[in-house]
C-alpha cells in the first residue's frame, strides 16, 4: 500500500537565540594643559554609537563607541568647561545556536551615566551599557498534509491553524539632517558643551511589499559662549522611511528597532546664519512576522491494515500583537546643592522587569541647575514606572522595550519637580504546541490477527462525541455512518464496517 505522504514547506526565519546583557565601560582622562583644573563635576552626558555587529559561532558582538561630555567647573572660578571623553568598547555574548549565517537584530542603551574628579587634572567616567539582541536563522519547516495516493484505503484527519512565523529580518542605513535655531537671546556660540541625541519608532505600517515607518529624532545641546556664557536648547526632528522587505503576505506587521551610528552638529561659520546643521546617522533593523494557515494531519487510520501515525510536537507562535504604550510619571528631585534656574534635564530607563502582564522599570533623571552667583549645581532623582499591558490570557511578553519620550522639569519652593514621558513597546505573542502526523508504520501482523469485525453494530452515542473516533473504532468511515443515520449524531446509531 502506497503511503507516501504530501509534504507542505514553510520558509520563515527562525529565532534561535534571544538575550540581554550589560557592561560596565569606565575611563580616566586626563584634563589638557590648555584647559584649567577642574574643582567639581557638574555633569555628564553621553551619545552611544554602532560601530558594527557579527554574529559569529557561538555569539554575538557588538563595537559601540561612547563619546562622553563632562562638564566641571574650573579651580580658577572661570566659565563653565567640557572635557570630551571617547570609549571604544566590545559587547560580547554567548549565543549559542549562532554562526556565520544567521541575522541579528540588537539594541544597546545606556542605563546610567557618571562622572567624577580623582585629582583636579585627571576625572573618572563610568557609564553602564545594555544591550538587548536576537538571532535568527533561516529554516524550513516541513508539515504533512495529506497523502499522495488519495485512493481512499487511508483516511486521514486534517486540521488547520494559523501560524504567525518572521518571514524576513534586515536592515537600512539612513541619515537624518536638520539645521536647529540657536536659543532666543543667544548672540554668539563658540562650541558644543555637551549633546544629547535619541531616536524612536512612533508608527510602522506594511503597504505591498515595503515596511513604511516613522518617528523622531530628539537632540538636546548645551552651548558656551565667548564670555563664559552658557546656554541649552532641545530640539526635534521628524523623519519617515520606505524599506523594502521579503514578504507578499496581506497580514504582515513589522517591528523596527533602532541605533544610532553617528551624531554631528556643526556651528554656524557666521553667528548671523544663528542655525546649528545636525546630521545623525541611523540603522534601522526590522523584524516582519506574516500570519499563515497551517494544514496537517491529525489522525489517520485504515480499514485495510493497522496503521500507525508517527507523532511530532510542532511549537508554532499562533499569534502576534503589537502593543503601544505611553504614560507619564512624575516625582521630585533631591537638590545637590543650592536651588537654581534648570538649564537642562535628561532621563535614562533602567533595567526592565516582565512579570506576565505588567512591565516595570526605574527612569534615572539628571538636571542641571544655573545659580545666581552664576555656577552650577546638578539635581537627580529615580522614578519608578510601571506599565499593565491588555495582552490577552495565555500571551506572552516578548521584544519589550521602554524609552523616554520626553522629560521636563519646573522650579518649585520644595526643589525641583520632574516628570517623564515614557513610551513601551512590546509583542503579546501567543504560542502553542500541535500533535500533527509525519511518518506511517503499517503493522500487517497485526491486521492478521485481528478478529473479523461483524458488518454491522449498534453503538449508544452521547451529544458531542467524535464520529471519526467512532469511524476509527468499528472500522467504518464517517460517511458511512452520516448515510445510514441520517442527521442524529447522537443517540443509538448504527455503524457499518467499510466495504
Amino acid at each position: 500500500m502506497d503511503m507516501t505522504l504530501k509534504k507542505d514547506i514553510y520558509e520563515h526565519m527562525a529565532p534561535v537565540w534571544t538575550g540581554s546583557f550589560s557592561r560596565d565601560l569606565t575611563a580616566e582622562s586626563i584634563v589638557p594643559d590648555t584647559m584649567p583644573d577642574a574643582a567639581s563635576v557638574v555633569d555628564a552626558e553621553g551619545v552611544l554609537t554602532l560601530r558594527s555587529k557579527e554574529t559569529e559561532t557561538g555569539a554575538v558582538v557588538l563595537a559601540v563607541s561612547l563619546s562622553v561630555s563632562v562638564m566641571y567647573m574650573p579651580e580658577d572660578g572661570g566659565a563653565m568647561e567640557s572635557l570630551s571623553v571617547v570609549i571604544p568598547a566590545e559587547l560580547r555574548a554567548d549565543a549559542p545556536g549562532a554562526d556565520l549565517d544567521c541575522q541579528t537584530v540588537a539594541r544597546a542603551r545606556i542605563r546610567a551615566i557618571d562622572a567624577r574628579m580623582v585629582n583636579s587634572r585627571k576625572l573618572s567616567v563610568r557609564a553602564d551599557v545594555d544591550c538587548e539582541a536576537a538571532v535568527y536563522q533561516k529554516r524550513s519547516l516541513e508539515i504533512a498534509s495529506g497523502l499522495a495516493d488519495e485512493s481512499g484505503a487511508v483516511h486521514i484527519l486534517t486540521r488547520s491553524a494559523p501560524m504567525t512565523v518572521v518571514s524576513d529580518v534586515r536592515e537600512k542605513t539612513f541619515v537624518v539632517t536638520d539645521e536647529y535655531q540657536l536659543p532666543a537671546g543667544c548672540e554668539r556660540v563658540e562650541r558644543i558643551l555637551s549633546q544629547r541625541v535619541d531616536a524612536s519608532v512612533e508608527d510602522v505600517k506594511y503597504v505591498s511589499g515595503k515596511l513604511v515607518f516613522r518617528g523622531r529624532v530628539r537632540a538636546a545641546l548645551i552651548y558656551g559662549g565667548p564670555e563664559g556664557q552658557i546656554t541649552a536648547s532641545r530640539y526635534e526632528t521628524e523623519y519617515s522611511q520606505i524599506m523594502e522587505v521579503d514578504t507578499q503576505a496581506a497580514d504582515v506587521t513589522g517591528a523596527v528597532t533602532l541605533m544610532l551610528t553617528g551624531a554631528y552638529f556643526d556651528l554656524p561659520d557666521r553667528q548671523e546664519d544663528g542655525r546649528v546643521r545636525a546630521e545623525i546617522h541611523l540603522v534601522a533593523q526590522t523584524v516582519c512576522r506574516e500570519t499563515r494557515e497551517m494544514t496537517y494531519i491529525a489522525d489517520l487510520y485504515s480499514n485495510r491494515t493497522v496503521l500507525t501515525g508517527q507523532e511530532e510536537a510542532v511549537p508554532v507562535v499562533s499569534s502576534a500583537q503589537s502593543i503601544f504604550m505611553r504614560q507619564t510619571v512624575t516625582g521630585a528631585a533631591e537638590l545637590m546643592g543650592t536651588a537654581g534656574e534648570p538649564l537642562s534635564v535628561s532621563a535614562s530607563v533602567g533595567s526592565l522587569t516582565v512579570d506576565g502582564e505588567t512591565v516595570k522599570t526605574i527612569v534615572n533623571v539628571r538636571a542641571i541647575l544655573r545659580q545666581e552667583d552664576g555656577g552650577f549645581s546638578a539635581a537627580r532623582c529615580r522614578l519608578a514606572a510601571e506599565f499593565t499591558t491588555d495582552a490577552a490570557a495565555g500571551t506572552a511578553l516578548q521584544n519589550v522595550s521602554v524609552t523616554v519620550a520626553d522629560v521636563y522639569c519646573a522650579v518649585t519652593g520644595g526643589g525641583l519637580d520632574v516628570r517623564a514621558v515614557l513610551q513601551m513597546e512590546a509583542s503579546a505573542v501567543r504560542s502553542r504546541t500541535i500533535s500533527a502526523v509525519s511518518g506511517i508504520v503499517e503493522d500487517a501482523q497485526a491486521w492478521e490477527a485481528l478478529s473479523p469485525a461483524p458488518s454491522l453494530a449498534m453503538v449508544r452515542l452521547e451529544p458531542g462525541e467524535d464520529l471519526w473516533a467512532v469511524a476509527k473504532k468499528y472500522r467504518s468511515t464517517v460517511e458511512a455512518i452520516t448515510a445510514a443515520n441520517g442527521d442524529r449524531t447522537c443517540g443509538l446509531l448504527l455503524i457499518p464496517k467499510a466495504r
